[in-house]
Parts: structure tokens; C-alpha cells; sequence
């Protein structure tokens, strides 16, 4: 009897000890994100409304709404200098032309203010660019993100590969770039 409780009490204590140990995908994101860090990429975790909700998500079994969510990495680029005419703009991917609670901006992405899509209504150059990367860019991205301070791509990062995180790093600098040049060539006018 004295084994079984040892025993017992060994489990107890080494079950929430296992719940704490990475796997091995978390570890992979946590050396991406030091990665992206010292690269001088910001990562955050973040919630964004679930685009392609069906109605079993939407309520739940007592007939109240829930809002749904899904978490995502925000990997942020830092602007040169603040760009005062940007305001925040959330371009979200809503695949299946599910985009009846959004305002389309192109093919599968649309924003949820008139000002953001007036925004982007009147920066043609970012616009395009946006459209051409998003049929190139993984299926993972879910949201481009642009802010006075900062750009930035929300993804699930389930692809962790050398390949993807380069892409990613070239995608925020390009478009950093350009929104720059295009904020200068606003003021200019």
C-alpha cells in the first residue's frame, strides 16, 4: 500500500512537470522570434476576429454570442521616422469571400473602417503591392498591419522554416520601404 501512494503522490508531482516542458514547435518559434528580434523585428502575440466563423463558433450552446478570436504572431517592423498620416489600418484575409463584415479592398482582403479603406484608396503604389504579395505569401498570414509607428504581418507561424522567416523579413523591409517613399511623395504634393 505505502508503493501505491508514493506512487501517487510521484505522479502528482511530475504530470504538471511535463505540461511545462516546450515542445519542439514551441521551441522552434521561440528561436525565430529571438531571431526576428535581433533583427530588429518586433513579435508579438496577438487576437484578431476569426473571419471564417461558422454558426456553431458564433453561439454557443445557450444561444449567446461569443466573439471569435484567433491568435496569431504580430512580426513588426519599426518606421524611420512616425508617419503622421497613417492612421491604423488592419487589412484582414477573409478566404472564401466571406466578406460580408468587411469592406473589400481586393481579391479575399478587405478592412473593417472607411477610413482605412480610404486610406488605402488613395496609395494605389501600396495597394498593388499589397495584392501582388498576397498571392505569393503563405497561406499563414491572416493580416497585414500598417500604423504611424509601424507595419506589420499577423500569421499563425506554422511555417517555422529558414526559408519562410527570410521571406517574411524581406516582405516587412520592402514594404516599410515603399510606404515611406509613398508618405513623402503624399507631403511633397
Amino acid at each position: 500500500m505505502s508503493w501505491f501512494l508514493i506512487i501517487i503522490f510521484f505522479l502528482l508531482a511530475f504530470v504538471p512537470l511535463v505540461y511545462a516542458i516546450p515542445t519542439s514547435k514551441q521551441r522552434r518559434q521561440a528561436r525565430i522570434r529571438k531571431r526576428a528580434a535581433q533583427d530588429g523585428l518586433r513579435v508579438e502575440v496577438r487576437f484578431i476576429s476569426k473571419m471564417t466563423s461558422d454558426a456553431s463558433e458564433i453561439v454557443n450552446t445557450e444561444g449567446v454570442p461569443r466573439e471569435m478570436k484567433v491568435e496569431c504572431a504580430a512580426y513588426q517592423l519599426a518606421f524611420s521616422k512616425r508617419q503622421v498620416n497613417v492612421p491604423q489600418v488592419l487589412l484582414l484575409k477573409s478566404p472564401e469571400n466571406r466578406l460580408n463584415s468587411i469592406i473589400k479592398v481586393f481579391e479575399d482582403w478587405g478592412v473593417r473602417k472607411e477610413e482605412e479603406f480610404r486610406y488605402l484608396a488613395d496609395r494605389s503604389e501600396v495597394v498593388n503591392f499589397l495584392r501582388d504579395l498576397s498571392v505569393k505569401i503563405s497561406e499563414d498570414v491572416l493580416a497585414f498591419e500598417l500604423s504611424s509607428e509601424k507595419i506589420g504581418l499577423l500569421l499563425r507561424e506554422n511555417d517555422d522554416s529558414e526559408e519562410f522567416y527570410v521571406e517574411l523579413v524581406e516582405v516587412l523591409k520592402k514594404l516599410k520601404t515603399l510606404i515611406e517613399k509613398v508618405e513623402l511623395d503624399q507631403v511633397l504634393e
